[in-house]
């Protein structure tokens, strides 16, 4: 057979598990359905929406540091260390939730304007 240690040869005889089905070519002049156009639609304005919260909270938080390094040095005023602590254990937090809500109804309200437009359409 083969030499002591060498390793067994196997034959596969079957098709790639790796091979998938070609996927349907949809040709230029096809129009696109309603439905895809609303869901793309809605993708893009989810996504304006996540990238303009992301951007408030760059523009909130990410800036911070910048904010802190102009308050006076809290070796010598104590009460620059009380205003980070504050702002960072206390003020931060409500931003955030607020943030939050907004970001939520946003993105519900474009969920249901695509699913009205969708029921419109399909009437």
């Amino acid at each position: 057979m083969g030499a002591p240690g060498t390793p067994r040869r196997e034959v596969v005889t079957g098709t790639p598990a790796t091979s998938r089905p070609a996927r349907p070519v949809r040709a230029y002049d096809d129009p696109p359905t309603v439905g895809a156009t609303a869901h793309r639609s809605l993708m893009r304005r989810q996504l304006r929406l996540a990238l303009s919260m992301f951007g408030l909270l760059v523009a909130l938080l990410g800036l911070l540091p910048l904010a802190f390094r102009a308050l006076p040095d809290p070796g010598t005023r104590p009460v620059g260390a009380l205003v980070v602590w504050a702002v960072l254990g206390v003020a931060a937090y409500p931003a955030l939730l607020l943030l939050g809500r907004w970001y939520v109804v946003r993105a519900e309200r474009n969920e249901r304007d695509a699913a009205d437009h969708a029921e419109r359409a399909r009437r």
